[in-house]
């Protein structure tokens, strides 16, 4: 399978004071982060890409822990 190209990557940490009912003793913090592949298979058809999903494990593991560390640690993850 071709290897995974990275085009860009964003994270974003949202924080909420409030948002509707009670005020929340502690605001609550979400994030994502986003990543943007090249397209291997741009402009051709190709039947089976079900290896490519295998080569993409490793982005979503950094991606896992990229939103681990800026939610604070695995403890805080909620």
């Amino acid at each position: 399978m071709p290897e995974v190209a990275i085009r860009k990557k964003v994270t974003c940490v949202e924080e909420i004071f409030h948002e509707g009912g009670p005020v929340a003793e502690k605001s609550l913090r979400r994030a994502a982060v986003i990543a943007v592949i090249r397209n291997p298979f741009a402009g051709s058809y190709v039947e089976n890409i079900e290896g490519f999903m295998d080569d993409l494990k490793p982005l979503g593991l950094e991606m896992a822990r990229t939103l681990i560390a800026v939610l604070g640690g695995a403890a805080k993850v909620v």
